[in-house]
């Protein structure tokens, strides 16, 4: 396979590589913006592509996967569950250095967030964290995935034992390939857990749930079988393609505009709205919740973008777009403070292209959230370097912790 980065300013070409998208099973898409696509061809497609590119007098530039591949191997840790943070604490009576045990805690977090880690790692850290702060953070399972794997979730306030009156939902890895996702809402869990002094008043009758994992069979597969697997691993009997694009399958405006009812597209919509045991574990979390739920977040990589409802359509504003985009304006500049990031802020459809059945359209067009956006984390492609794991987490919960600030005021 061959990776393609396309420069194209001129709209027909642009409406070509949606159409790609939609409609073509041999290409991947990985961004695909108003001038630029980033995209992988199969080598049977290759020739064919490439005569199609020049008829079309744009500029691109090549690399051989292979090459990608062998790279982020150099880059990598792959781990197979040792580095697992240990939340054993000094026990009451113990003479111990508070002061020492503390940093002893934050270097072995630093190891977590140094490496991609496993489902079986990311529950373990997830309920080691639940074990840890039991009277803040209780650890539970929305449901199971396609192969029985669970959609774990962490519900963090002040007092467990009492319900917020406001939720803040976030979640991630919708799209089994965006590793970098789960590890930026795992380090929120352990931010605001460990330093929840600090956070008392941003977390004041507001409950924070997280969904690190929403696609873990996904996630799963890019670790054992093919790194860039976006969809859920469903199958059909009688049909050679697996998979469901998670964030194609919300029920809101459902198949209408970039989604594919080819199941071998990596857009492909589903049999119908909600169809996923993936999309329907998150559906119920948030109808059962609608009236608390303030604000959904969904994390995706990559593009630096924070997008807000409709990407169903092109000219389609919602009413409140003035707060909308100030309080993703005001996320957006936290995040940049850390180390000058910037990000960009509209809808998707504007931005991108047409997209309909995500999570951010759902969560407000069907549930009335009134605080919905899908963010999409920087890099130049999925796969972030192991080293560069912690800045993205950090400079990310900035962001985070601004957008869960303006929960209070609902």
């Amino acid at each position: 396979y061959t990776k393609y980065t396309v420069q194209h300013g001129d709209e027909n070409i642009f409406r070509y590589m949606v159409d790609l998208q939609t409609n073509d099973a041999d290409v991947d898409f990985w961004l695909l913006t108003r001038n630029m696509s980033v995209l992988t061809v199969g080598p049977e497609r290759k020739p064919q592509f490439e005569s199609r590119l020049s008829q079309l007098g744009v500029d691109y530039k090549t690399q051989p996967l292979m090459e990608l591949m062998a790279a982020l191997e150099a880059n990598s840790t792959y781990t197979d569950g040792d580095d697992d943070v240990d939340f054993e604490e000094c026990q009451p009576g113990a003479e111990c250095d508070a002061e020492r045990s503390h940093s002893r805690k934050r270097r072995q977090a630093r190891g977590f967030f140094s490496h991609y880690p496993r489902y079986h790692e990311i529950l373990n850290f997830m309920s080691g964290l639940a074990a840890r702060y039991p009277q803040f953070c209780r650890y539970e399972s929305l449901g199971r995935s396609n192969e029985g794997r669970h959609i774990a979730g962490l519900s963090i306030s002040l007092n467990s034992r009492v319900r917020p009156r406001r939720v803040a939902y976030i979640q991630a890895a919708a799209h089994g390939r965006e590793w970098i996702t789960t590890q930026t809402v795992l380090y929120l869990a352990y931010e605001l857990l460990s330093n929840l002094r600090a956070f008392q008043r941003v977390l004041n009758d507001v409950e924070v749930f997280l969904v690190p994992l929403v696609n873990p069979d996904g996630y799963e597969y890019t670790h054992t079988s093919d790194r860039f697997w976006r969809k859920n691993r469903h199958r059909y009997g009688g049909v050679s393609c697996s998979g469901v694009d998670i964030n194609r399958n919300f029920g809101n405006h459902w198949n209408y505009q970039g989604a594919s009812q080819n199941h071998c597209s990596e857009v492909y919509s589903g049999t119908s709205p909600n169809s996923e045991p993936e999309t329907s574990a998150v559906v119920r979390y948030l109808e059962f919740n609608r009236h608390r739920v303030k604000l959904s977040l969904d994390v995706h990589s990559f593009g630096k973008f924070i997008f807000y409802p409709y990407g169903y359509a092109r000219n389609t504003v919602p009413p409140t777009v003035g707060t909308l985009r100030s309080v993703a304006l005001r996320a957006a500049n936290q995040i940049g403070k850390y180390r000058g990031t910037r990000y960009t802020i509209g809808t998707s459809a504007s931005i991108l292209y047409e997209a309909s059945g995500s999570l951010d359209d759902f969560a407000y067009g069907s549930l009335g959230i009134p605080l919905s956006y899908t963010l999409e984390l920087p890099g130049e492609e999925f796969h972030v370097a192991s080293s560069d794991i912690i800045h993205v987490c950090k400079e990310t919960f900035a962001g985070f912790v601004e957008f869960i600030r303006h929960v209070s005021l609902y």
